[in-house]
């Protein structure tokens, strides 16, 4: 029962720091969660626990867990990863489809489906939304479960950057975006692999001048006092 509740908090925490609830610098502190969620310290502590091990807090000897910061550095290197795992999923969905079986179908729907979404988006922090569904859906059908788990938490990496690095977004590009998804989208569709990579492979190339280009304010020192959340 502790392992079921470990798993269901650290998805509820990750899902607050991804998307800002928990901001960079908050402090929290196993005994107001626990009475949060109704629950012993023994499961929070696991939660924060597997969460710091993924990099989102920072342990504060004697005084909590930190959320911590995101940076340009961190976005660059986010970026970087899915540019090395994203092309390569790309073409081994593309060589699923293929086989042209009912998975090949169930695969082609879903793209079909997620790119629908972000065409239909009118507001520019919808169609970045939209986007990143695009490349959550992509990374969800690859068959390499070793490339699917870290790609994932990239992506839950870029989904946070949008929360609290939103200058990391070029809205007056998304069009583009929608553009390349569509190439991207049309090579899978056709199964070829090789020009699958290669369209993944473009669109990165657009998107990484964008993430080396962030200039976000710093946040506060990790060190400096904050009021624990409670």
């Amino acid at each position: 029962m502790a392992t079921s509740l470990a798993e269901r908090l650290t998805a509820t925490l990750r899902d607050r720091v991804i998307t800002g609830i928990l901001a960079p610098g908050t402090v929290v502190i196993e005994p107001a969660l626990a009475q949060e969620f109704q629950v012993s310290k023994t499961p929070v502590r696991e939660a924060l626990q597997r969460l710091t091990h993924e990099g989102l807090f920072e342990v504060l000897p004697k005084r909590g867990y930190l959320v911590r910061a995101m940076t340009q550095a961190d976005l660059h290197d986010v970026v970087e990863l899915r540019e090395l795992l994203e092309p390569v999923t790309a073409a081994q969905v593309a060589t699923v489809v293929h086989r042209r079986d009912a998975t090949a179908e169930a695969i082609v729907d879903a793209l079909c489906q997620a790119l629908q979404a972000q065409s239909a988006a009118t507001r520019p922090d919808e169609r970045v939304a939209a986007a990143l569904r695009f490349h959550r859906t992509l990374a969800d059908l690859t068959p390499n479960a070793r490339i699917r788990i870290p790609l994932a938490r990239a992506l839950d990496e870029t989904t946070r950057a949008l929360y609290v690095l939103p200058a990391a977004f070029d809205e007056r590009r998304e069009d583009e975006g929608l553009s390349e998804h569509e190439e991207l989208f049309a090579a899978i569709e056709s199964g070829d692999a090789k020009a699958a990579e290669a369209a993944a492979t473009h669109h990165f190339a657009r998107l990484r001048p964008t993430a080396d280009g962030v200039r976000p304010e710093p946040f506060p020192s990790p060190h400096s006092p904050r009021r624990p959340v409670r």
